[in-house]
């Protein structure tokens, strides 16, 4: 298995944790941890470390889904977003094969019927 190099939010959360659990550890020691924990290729900076801590009340609070991702992506179009989510569902409830191009394609004609411009997917 190839070594990560970038930390999942849960990974993050997992950081946070072992710092609660070992509160004199310093921050290179941590980042030593994390690297021989997660199997990344590269130890984190001490500034990554520093900002994951930071962050620990955000990581708290995250469902499983977003602990799960490695970046939270912020929805340009929330509208948008719910119409698609809502189209792809009844999709999927009627067993119709999606692909990423056809997904696109729609958010494009709904872009357009909220009339929210032609960047849009």
């Amino acid at each position: 298995m190839k070594p990560s190099s970038s930390l999942s939010n849960d990974q993050k959360l997992k950081i946070c944790h072992h710092k609660a659990a070992n509160p004199s550890i310093k921050q290179s020691a941590l980042a030593n941890w994390a690297m021989q924990e997660f199997k990344l290729s590269k130890v984190p900076t001490q500034g990554t470390i520093s900002n994951i801590l930071a962050k620990r009340q955000q990581y708290e609070s995250m469902d499983s889904t977003e602990l799960t991702s490695k970046r939270q992506r912020a929805v340009k179009h929330p509208e948008l977003d719910n119409v698609l989510a809502n189209w792809v569902l009844q999709c999927q409830a009627c067993r119709v094969a999606l692909s990423g191009d056809l997904i696109k394609e729609k958010a494009r004609q709904f872009a357009r019927q909220l009339e929210l411009g032609e960047r849009t997917p």
